[in-house]
């Protein structure tokens, strides 16, 4: 996976894009669906990203999309680890760009 892919809308198809959010105010996750350009949904106010990705299948549907695939599920999690910030997105980060740097115990 490339790292600037997290950094970015997952583009579901030619006219649709979901986004990745974090408010750090109410620090909660969100999704936004965006349709030709315009926000059409919005799935949030999850404190974990877990409970984004384990509700985005039935908001896309619900919306007329398809389910993520099982690697747009991949990349989206770590967009929602990068919206946030902090030490787990700079981890990521390095682990994209050096997997030899990171250790696994």
């Amino acid at each position: 996976m490339d790292f600037n892919q997290l950094m970015q809308p997952l583009q579901l198809n030619d006219t649709t894009q979901l986004k990745a959010v974090f408010d750090p105010a109410n620090r909660c996750f969100s999704a936004q669906l965006w349709k030709d350009g315009a926000p059409t949904g919005m799935l949030g106010q999850f404190t974990h990203p877990d409970d984004v990705l384990d509700a985005v299948d039935e908001f896309l549907t619900e919306h007329s999309e398809s389910p993520l695939t099982e690697s747009q599920m991949g990349q989206f999690g770590g967009m929602l680890i990068m919206a946030k910030g902090g030490p787990d997105a700079s981890m990521l980060k390095l682990a994209i760009e050096d997997p030899s740097s990171v250790f696994l115990f």
